[in-house]
């Protein structure tokens, strides 16, 4: 078996809930990859979004945050709480220029098999 194959890689998934504008994805993504804490730990990409009931089908993304090499379940956990920190404070920069209801943007683990 060569290497990565066969191996579980850690991805961190971040969506939020219902119908997300493009463009408060892309600031979040923007926020995310300036993240002094996640650099070099994580890639920041997009994939599509996972069905969710209620939602129009539609060229929905999340964020996902690849962790680069492997570290394991406790540092993919470590990056949720990272993750989730960042999103908090992007809401507060967000509600402080004016966005009086930014996304509920959620960071949770997503292994996949390769």
């Amino acid at each position: 078996m060569t290497q990565g194959e066969g191996e579980l890689r850690r991805y961190v998934r971040i969506s939020a809930p219902g119908h997300v504008q493009e463009e408060d994805v892309q600031s979040l993504e923007s926020w995310l990859k300036g993240e002094p804490e996640l650099k070099g730990r994580v890639q920041v990409k997009r994939a599509p979004r996972r069905a969710e009931a209620g939602v129009p089908m539609g060229p929905q993304m999340d964020i996902v945050l690849h962790v680069v090499g492997w570290f394991g379940t406790a540092t993919a956990a470590q990056i949720v709480r990272q993750a989730t920190e960042s999103i908090k404070e992007w809401r507060t920069s967000r509600r402080a220029l004016g966005d009086t209801d930014p996304p509920d943007f959620r960071a949770e683990q997503d292994g996949e098999q390769v």
